[in-house]
């Protein structure tokens, strides 16, 4: 399959996702929209799952990195660069609330959603902490990292729908500075 021909498929499993959600999503669904074969599909991708998290991850390049030049800037200069983040549109908060649905309904669904698209911005969070650590700006807590990774992740994706109001620099700059910097300079309560 050619990659516009592919990039043209990905985009008929985006259109369904957001037009009727991943359950009523299907081969025969996704292959009449595209003009193709449901057997080509099954092929390619074996599963409805495998084909719904390759559409997602297919243009990886479009999605930079959260964090630029990660390792060789301070965590405050990271925290300033997510803070200046504004990454989740609506379509793409609707888009996570139908992902979010489905992994709740299809455990299998939800290893490879975590796995494809999640756990990759997780580590890439937890780098950069763990760079903060090695340079001995913070104390090592890999446990404590990755929990404040899960909560910047929440807040950058969730906050317009927590709040009521569209993330702003403002609002994660305050994250940063009264939950975020705190915990990492807690880190070292229990150690001696």
């Amino acid at each position: 399959m050619s990659p516009a021909r592919r990039a043209e498929l990905f985009s008929v499993v985006h259109e369904l996702l957001s037009d009727v959600g991943y359950e009523r999503l299907t081969f025969d669904a996704v292959a009449a929209r595209a003009r193709t074969s449901k057997a080509t599909l099954y092929r390619q991708w074996g599963s409805k799952s495998g084909l719904v998290i390759a559409a997602l991850t297919q243009d990886d390049a479009r999605h930079p990195p959260l964090i630029q030049n990660a390792g060789a800037i301070s965590l405050d200069d990271a925290f300033a660069q997510l803070a200046q983040a504004d990454r989740v549109s609506d379509r793409d908060l609707r888009m996570a609330f139908t992902l979010l649905q489905a992994a709740s309904n299809d455990p299998d669904f939800a290893a490879a959603l975590r796995r494809a698209i999640i756990q990759p911005l997780v580590d890439e969070l937890v780098a950069v902490f763990e760079t903060a650590a090695d340079r001995g700006t913070i104390v090592r807590d890999s446990p404590l990292f990755a929990r404040l990774a899960h909560v910047i992740l929440t807040d950058l994706a969730f906050h317009p729908l927590l709040d009521g109001q569209k993330g702003s620099q403002a609002s994660r700059e305050e994250l940063f500075r009264t939950v975020i910097r705190p915990a990492l300079s807690f880190a070292d309560r229990e150690n001696p």
